[in-house]
Order: structure tokens, then sequence, then C-alpha cells
């Protein structure tokens, strides 16, 4: 029956593929994306707690659930990488395989709570709970947040004001403050290829200084890269082209990470956790 239910999952999502296409990112920004999170861990945990005799439960929790969500979780990262087809993260059967993928994860991390305080005195696995949860943490702000992440691009001109921002798909956006180029310099080697170039930009009246792969943290994960200039008119360039990535989850992300490296070096440390026979 669980895997009756996994394949229908699995089916509507292709589904809705074919009859809507990828999904709404725009549509789904905060707060929805963290009101839709804060749902699914709750239902995760009410089933745990309600059902956790259930054939759903007991799937979730076999080799051959843990087996398939990684599986399939593999598979379609693979061929995202291998072919660079990117939009493919953007369609609903990935999106189903994330969720399968964390839903096993977190009903995992769940039971591993349980037998770590089994009567609320039990010694808490350290090695198990940072290598889970940081694993848990990176992949569900990567899931939760896409819809919070965006790429933008403006062409801050000298001594003028901008707020118009373009995306990728060439969409515009308008900024809630402004960007002004008041300097630029650049360098030169001998045979005239660009060796530095920085820009002092005015953001809402205020001066930074830019330069190539120092971007300047202008809000909560948003941070303004140099990106380019005018070429034909070097260092005498009128506008610079400015990038702005927004990405306010890759905290979380950063966190995961971090938590999955302190549990390796635990286990590097103290080797493998051994659990106790009965006659020990």
């Amino acid at each position: 029956m669980p895997y009756v239910v996994l394949i229908i999952f699995l089916a509507i999502a292709f589904a809705l593929q074919l009859l809507t296409g990828n999904i709404p990112i725009s549509f789904l920004s905060f707060p929805l994306n963290l009101v839709l999170a804060l749902i699914w861990a709750g239902s995760v945990y009410i089933l745990w707690k309600t059902r956790r005799k259930s054939g759903f439960v007991g799937f979730m929790l076999s080799k051959a659930g843990t087996i398939s969500s990684i599986l399939l979780f593999l598979t379609f990262s693979l061929v995202i990488g291998l072919t660079g087809k990117r939009n493919l993260v953007n369609t609903w059967v990935f999106a189903a395989v994330l969720l399968y993928f964390q839903t096993v994860l977190l009903f995992v991390i769940l039971r591993g709570c349980c037998q770590s305080f089994p009567d609320g005195k039990g010694k808490i696995r350290w090695r198990f709970l940072l290598n889970h949860a940081g694993l848990l943490l990176a992949v569900s702000s990567a899931f939760w947040g896409a819809s919070d992440s965006d790429t933008l691009y403006v062409r801050a001109i000298k001594n003028h004001p901008v707020k118009e921002a373009i995306r990728n798909d060439g969409t515009g956006t308008w900024l809630p403050y402004d960007l002004e180029l008041k300097d630029f310099r650049m360098e030169e080697y001998d045979n005239g290829v660009p060796s530095m170039f920085e820009a002092d930009i005015a953001i809402d009246g205020q001066s930074v200084t830019l330069r190539v792969n120092e971007p300047y943290s202008v809000s909560f994960g948003s941070d303004i890269y140099l990106n380019g200039y005018d070429v034909a008119s070097g260092a005498d360039s009128s506008y610079c082209i400015l990038q702005i990535v927004r990405e306010p989850w890759k905290y979380a992300a950063v966190a995961g990470i971090l938590m999955m490296l302190a549990g390796a070096m635990l286990l590097f440390i103290n080797g493998p956790e051994r659990r106790k026979t009965e006659d020990e």
C-alpha cells in the first residue's frame, strides 16, 4: 500500500507538470512558503505521534523508503548536474521528490530523537542529530526558500539615480532604494586588458565602494556585486552593471552545512556509534 501511495504522489506531480507547466515560484514567496513549511513539519510530527504503527509511517522508516528517496533525489540531482538543465528544479516532479526525501529524513530524525530520549533521560546522539538535522536544514532551506531567491541586474548610471532592475528572464522590477554611480576607476595591463576595476556607488545617498568579487550587503540576504562596465569607454565609463543576489535563506543552508561538518568531525574523532547489547 505505501508503494501505491508513493506512485500516486509522483503521478499527480507528473500530471500537474503536463497540465500547468513549472511551479509558479513567485507565488510561493514569503510568508506563504514559511507557512507551508510549518504545516508540512507539523503534519509529519502529528503522524509520528498518532500513527506511528501505521503502514505509511512504517514505510517512511523502512530501508525501502530510505533507499527509494535517496535514489530519486540523487537521480534528479545527477540529471540536472550532468545536463545543465537547471529549469528542472522548478518542475512539480522534482519538488515532489525533494518533499518525499525531506519527509523520510524528518521521520528518521523523530525516530532517532525518540530512541535517544526513551524516558526523558537518554543520552543525546550528537553525531546522528548533527548529520541528519544539518542535512534536512540544508535541503529544506533550498527547497522552501527557492521562491525568495532572485538575481537582478541594474545599470547604475553616473550622477543619475535609478531604481529599475531586470531579472534573467527579462522582466523588470523596482528596487526599494536608489543606485547611482559616483565614480569609476580601473587599471590595465600593458596589453590593455583590465587588471582591476572598482566603482563608488551611492545607495540612497550612502556611498560604498564595490570591487569584483567583493559584494556589499545591502540588506538581510541581499548582496550587491560589481558585474561589469561600459567596455567601450573603459576608465571613462558612464555606467556600470550591478548584480543583486537575494538569498535570505542562505544562512539556514550554511548553518545546516556547518552542522554536518561538525557531525562528521565527531564521527572522525570518536568513531561510529556502537549500540550496547543486553549482555553489556
